[in-house]
């Protein structure tokens, strides 16, 4: 009989594993009993029947049968191969409930024999534990066999959870948190050990210290009822110290095993790097190649960008697209942040998914403090700012023109050798306007200045930094800013005047209006037509200014055009030079100061 129900069995599993060739077979094998043993006579029918089973099952497997695409499938049979792993895990799933369901059952016969409190307890959560197991494989089952699909995701009334941020945050860095915890585990558990060594030997110096005292006791001669507590308390404490002993001698073996562990440090190490390399390191680098192919791809769409756009191969962003350039390493960053998360998701690595999380959050928070400032940088970019291009400000005490704003903004100064690059934030500070006609720095190298505290000299070269000029043969360097903060008077781009005062003696005062004036003028031109400085002449004034008190006094100006600012303190050396010849040709005196002194 036995022997029967399992040659029904193989036979049931070959019909359903079998196609319909198969099935046929063993019909066909079944209703012809006679032929089968007119052929094999001499051999017993079971061992026939059992032989034929074996042929078909071994045709019916996978291994043997030809491999047929299923309807939607590719020729590979990659289809058929996942819908038989999905039935072989069904299979498993079913034969494992099965399994359990029959353990529950054994535990539960078993419990009615138990008389003992506490194993019945446990043979209870035993059986609890085994029906969790079971409700979890009966998800799994009905999982696999729907395909994915969330049963619970059709109930109508189901009520809506409130979320905890606390419960959240705790599930985000539990991850983190269990990575640390792991590697700090045996540091943690030597230090424990070590603080309960210390604690078991302070007990035991104390219970050495009581049973030294209950033995002074027992060595007296007391009575009865003193002796007996006496002699109860000795035994306690002395079995607190064997306990004591017991507890510090399996500290100390746990303490040693740990410290001197079997695993030389090279071989951990290099466990630990093998691992790393081929676990989180992989990781690593796969975000970091996934980032740099982002990161070329999008260099090449830009070079597209800019050769279909502007002709050209050149990064022209920052000068005549800086939105674009802004925009395109923003969209950058983002599609690079976007592909190392997913990188960090499909390997299933929750530490560095957890650690990147962080990161964008610590990010996002710190936007709050510069999420103003990019605004006031957009702001000067859109050219809706305090500061525009091709304007004038003041940067350091220094006119400029605003070349350019973007991330380096360039300000350049005509009149100035060099370039002052600020950051984009900078100019925040900052305000332009028109700069019309106005210059751009009061001299030029080569030309002759006069300083505000009467240093003449002339300008060697001037940069953003500072001036060089030579005065009285000597090189002098001033800031340019300090420069600037003094009045300077340039005499070669507009000329100059020189004025001087001459006086005549009294003697002459009927002559002091008409005759002296023409004769002074004429011997001013005599002398700068002689000094080959006639030309520079634009213009001589010669009057007659006030009645000293020993003197008529002339006012004598000569205004000079920038070529002669060479000759500044010549000019007015000329020009007394002029009126002493004057005076000496026409007989004039020149009258001199008289002091009197007055007595008594």
């Amino acid at each position: 009989m036995k022997n029967q129900n399992t040659i029904a069995k193989i036979r049931e599993a070959a019909a359903s594993l079998a196609g319909p060739a198969s099935r046929a077979a063993i019909q066909l094998h079944e209703t012809r009993p006679a032929y089968s043993a007119g052929i094999m006579s001499g051999v017993p029918i079971r061992l026939f029947r059992a032989l034929a089973l074996i042929i078909l099952l071994m045709a019916a497997s996978p291994a043997c049968l030809p491999a047929q695409p299923a309807e939607g499938s590719q020729p590979g049979g990659g289809t058929v191969t996942k819908l038989q792993n999905a039935v072989d895990s069904l299979a498993n799933i079913q034969q494992s409930i099965e399994a359990k369901r029959d353990t529950i059952r054994e535990l539960r016969e078993g419990l009615k024999d138990l008389e003992d409190t506490s194993e019945a307890q446990k043979t209870e959560q035993k059986i609890a534990r085994i029906k969790s197991e079971i409700t979890s494989l009966q998800l799994s089952f009905e999982h696999i066999a729907l395909g994915g699909i969330n049963p619970a995701l059709l109930a109508e009334d189901e009520p809506v959870q409130k979320i905890d941020w606390r419960d959240e945050l705790e599930q985000i860095s539990r991850p983190l948190l269990s990575t640390l915890k792991e590697l700090t585990a045996k540091p943690r558990e030597m230090d424990s050990l070590r603080r309960e060594i210390d604690r078991l030997q302070e007990q035991q110096k104390l219970i050495n210290k009581a049973l030294g005292s209950l033995g002074t006791y027992r060595q007296q001669a007391l009575a009865p009822l003193v002796a007996e507590p006496v002699n109860q308390l000795l035994a306690e404490w002395e079995q607190r110290r064997d306990d004591t002993e017991r507890a510090l001698e399996i500290a100390r073996f746990k303490y040693t095993n740990l410290k001197t562990d079997s695993t030389g440090w090279q071989t951990s190490t290099g466990d630990a790097l093998a691992e790393f390399f081929l676990g989180r390191g992989l990781t690593l680098l796969l975000a970091v190649l996934v980032s740099v192919a982002v990161w070329l791809l999008a260099k090449g769409l830009l070079w597209l960008y800019w050769r279909w756009l502007y002709r050209t191969g050149n990064d022209l962003g920052v000068t005549r697209a800086p939105l674009v350039m802004y925009g395109y390493r923003l969209a950058t960053a983002i599609v690079i942040v976007l592909a190392i998360l997913m990188v960090f998701y499909i390997r299933g690595d929750v530490l560095l998914l957890t650690l990147a999380l962080i990161a964008l959050a610590g990010v996002a928070l710190s936007l709050r403090q510069t999420l103003p400032r990019y605004t006031a940088e957009l702001r000067l970019l859109l050219g809706i700012g305090p500061v525009r291009e091709k304007e004038r400000l003041v940067y350091d005490g220094v006119p400029y023109m605003v070349e350019s704003l973007s991330m380096y903004s360039v300000l350049r100064n005509p009149a100035l050798e060099g370039v002052v690059r600020l950051p984009l934030h900078n100019m925040n500070g900052l305000a332009s306007r028109p700069a019309g006609d106005e210059p751009w720095f009061p001299c030029q190298p080569g030309e002759f200045i006069v300083l505000a505290n009467g240093s003449f000299g002339r300008v060697l070269r001037q940069t953003i930094e500072q001036v060089e000029m030579m005065v009285l043969d000597s090189l002098v360097q001033i800031r340019t800013r300090d420069f600037l903060g003094q009045s300077v008077r340039n005499l070669s781009r507009d000329g100059f005047g020189v004025a001087t005062t001459f006086g005549i003696d009294y003697r002459h005062q009927a002559i002091c209006l008409d005759t002296v004036p023409e004769r002074l003028r004429a011997a001013i031109v005599t002398r700068f037509e002689q000094a080959g400085m006639k030309a520079d002449i634009v213009d001589l004034l010669v009057e007659f200014k006030t009645a000293g008190a020993s003197s008529l006094d002339y006012q004598l100006y000569v205004i000079l055009n920038g070529r002669a600012a060479k000759s500044f303190f010549r000019a007015q050396r000329m020009i007394q030079q002029a009126c002493v010849d004057a005076c000496n040709r026409e007989g004039w005196v020149i009258p001199f100061t008289q002091i009197t002194v007055h007595s008594e």
